[in-house]
């Protein structure tokens, strides 16, 4: 029965925001998220956790997404089913969750954490905003994009032209919340950082960005293909 709501629930959602596949155009700046069935990335990530009583935890492990199969649904919209998966100890790759994504003329839109969360607009430039909860309940989000067609070196591999999409970068005295992705294009997603900590506040350090708790990710991609 649960699986049956949680299918339900999918296919109500994506529903509800569609618009026909057949009049969506082709455009330049898809590369940069590219929706092909088959194809994967996997990605190594650092996820620190602060607290103040002591040192930083550091945890790394693999996680791979890959787009899965494509359908329907009752409004002509074509939905792709983009599955996560985490490496474990045994090298093996345990299923972690499934959520869909699917384009309409101006947008690219998927499902984080049950929200539908506007990804991407069409067309790109640079200084371009948009709220990324405009399909959802939450709070406004301001989302803006920046060195567009720009060249990107992370580790091993460089990316001759790729976009960065900023989707919060807020720093005070007492806090700092960051997050953007990189997208390359023709490879999709290859980078995130994710950076969400608290300032000690006290009188004796204050403003010294002594971080008193909170926690960082960094996602890097090793891989990709179909």
């Amino acid at each position: 029965m649960k699986k049956l709501l949680r299918k339900l629930f999918f296919l109500s959602v994506v529903a509800t925001f569609s618009c026909s596949k057949d009049e969506i155009p082709s455009r330049s700046d898809d590369v940069y998220f590219p929706l092909t069935s088959g194809s994967f990335s996997e990605f190594d990530v650092e996820r620190t956790t602060f607290s103040f009583s002591a040192l930083p935890e550091v945890s790394r492990f693999t996680t791979r997404q890959m787009i899965g199969d494509s359908f329907i649904d009752i409004n002509n919209q074509l939905i792709y089913k983009v599955e996560f998966s985490v490496l474990n100890n045994k090298f093996t790759w345990k299923a972690d969750s499934l959520v869909p994504v699917w384009k309409t003329f101006d947008k690219i839109l998927g499902q984080e954490n049950g929200q539908i969360v506007t990804k991407m607009m069409h067309p790109l430039a640079n200084e371009l905003t948009w709220n990324g909860n405009l399909y959802n309940s939450m709070n406004e989000k301001i989302f803006r994009v920046k060195d567009l067609g720009m060249p990107f070196k992370d580790g091993k591999n460089t990316f001759l032209k790729t976009v960065t999409i900023i989707r919060q970068d807020d720093s005070t005295l007492l806090s700092k919340n960051k997050y953007i992705e990189i997208y390359a294009a023709n490879v999709g997603l290859i980078r995130t950082e994710k950076i969400f900590v608290q300032y000690c506040s006290t009188p004796d350090c204050i403003g010294k960005g002594i971080i008193e708790s909170g926690w960082k990710e960094i996602s890097v991609i090793n891989k990709y293909g179909k």
